[in-house]
C-alpha cells in the first residue's frame, strides 16, 4: 500500500487541501465528509482498509476547513453545489475520469447531487447517514423552508439532549459531548478517541465558524428535495444508515434506495450519526462489495 501524499491545489483563488493513498492504478474512491467537518474525520484506519482493499483513496478539506482555503463567508458566499464543483475540480486535476463517490451526512447528499447532475463522472455512489432532503433536517435546526417530503425529523430526543448539554465545557468537550450523543446508546463510544480527533482537527484548521458557514451552504442550495430526481440516478447506488441515527432516522435511505433505479439499503444495527471505529471494518467491506470493479485482462 502506498503512504498517504498531502497536497494543494490552487483553485479559483483558493486553496484545497486533499491527500490520496493506494495505487494510483486502483479505482479510486472519493470521501466527502459532513458538515463543518475535514478531512481528518475521515481517520486514517478508515482510508487504509479500504486503500488495503485495492482502492486509490482521496479526502480533501472543504473550503473553510482544514489546510484549505478559509474565507469570509458574508464576503464569498457559496452553496453546496459550490462544494461539489470543488470536488470535481479535484477530480479533473488528478485526471480521474469517473469516480466512485461516498458521502456522509452533508457530504453524502452533495454525493447524489453529483450522481444525478454528472453521472458521467461517476462509477458509483454511497451515502451514509444522510438524507435525499436537506430541507428536513435544516427546517429543524435553524427554521428554513418547509421539506417537501413526508421523511421524519431528527428525534425529539436528541433535540432535548442536545440543548441540556453544559454551556460550561470547553470548545473541544461540547463536541466531544454532540459526537457521544449522536453516536446514539447502544454502540460503544471511546471520548478520548473523539477527543483525539478533535483536537487532531483543531491543529489542522477545523474550527466551530465552519459548520455553521456549511449550514449557510445549504440554506442557500437551491432544491434541497431530491426524492423526485433518484428515479433517474443512474449509478448503482448504496444507502448506509444507522439505526439509531438521530438525524437522519433509517426512513430517509429507505425512502432513497427504493426510488433509485440501482439502489441497495444496508441498515446498521446499533450504529448512530457517526463514523465509530467499532463499524469500520463492517463499513469498509460493504464499500469494498459495493464498489469492486471487472479485473482488467
Amino acid at each position: 500500500m502506498h503512504p498517504e501524499t498531502g497536497k494543494v491545489l490552487h483553485r479559483e483563488g483558493r486553496d484545497l487541501w486533499f491527500g490520496t493513498r493506494g495505487n494510483s492504478a486502483h479505482p479510486p474512491l472519493l470521501l466527502l465528509m459532513g458538515n463543518g467537518c475535514g478531512a481528518s474525520f475521515w481517520p486514517e484506519p478508515f482510508c487504509d482498509l479500504l486503500a488495503q482493499g485495492g482502492r486509490r483513496v482521496i479526502r480533501f478539506d472543504y473550503r473553510g476547513t482544514g489546510l484549505s482555503s478559509h474565507e469570509d463567508f458574508d464576503q464569498d458566499p457559496y452553496d453546496l453545489d459550490d462544494l461539489a464543483r470543488d470536488a470535481l475540480g479535484l477530480l479533473e486535476h488528478l485526471k480521474v475520469e469517473r469516480a466512485h463517490l461516498v458521502g456522509l451526512s452533508m457530504g453524502g447528499f452533495i454525493a447524489q447531487r453529483l450522481a444525478l447532475r454528472h453521472p458521467e463522472r461517476v462509477r458509483s455512489l454511497t451515502s451514509m447517514m444522510s438524507t435525499p432532503d436537506y430541507a428536513v433536517m435544516l427546517h429543524t435546526f435553524i427554521g428554513g423552508e418547509p421539506p417537501t417530503s413526508s421523511l421524519p425529523p431528527p428525534r425529539a430526543d436528541w433535540m432535548r439532549a442536545l440543548g441540556q448539554l453544559p454551556r460550561d465545557l470547553s470548545p473541544r468537550e461540547f463536541l466531544v459531548e454532540n459526537w457521544r450523543l449522536a453516536n446514539g446508546a447502544r454502540a460503544p463510544f471511546d471520548p478520548d478517541y473523539w477527543r483525539e480527533l478533535q483536537a487532531l482537527a483543531e491543529r489542522r484548521g477545523d474550527s466551530p465558524r465552519a459548520g455553521d458557514d456549511h449550514r449557510r451552504a445549504a440554506e442557500r442550495t437551491p432544491h434541497k428535495n431530491l426524492l423526485p430526481e433518484l428515479p433517474r440516478l443512474t449509478p448503482p447506488s448504496l444507502f448506509i444508515q444507522g439505526s439509531e441515527d438521530p438525524i437522519f432516522p433509517p426512513a430517509h435511505a429507505e425512502a432513497a434506495a427504493n426510488a433509485a433505479p440501482r439502489g441497495r439499503l444496508l441498515v446498521v444495527e446499533g450504529m448512530g450519526h457517526a463514523l465509530n471505529p467499532c463499524f469500520f471494518p463492517l463499513l469498509t467491506q460493504a464499500l469494498l462489495e459495493h464498489t469492486a470493479e471487472p479485473a482488467v485482462a
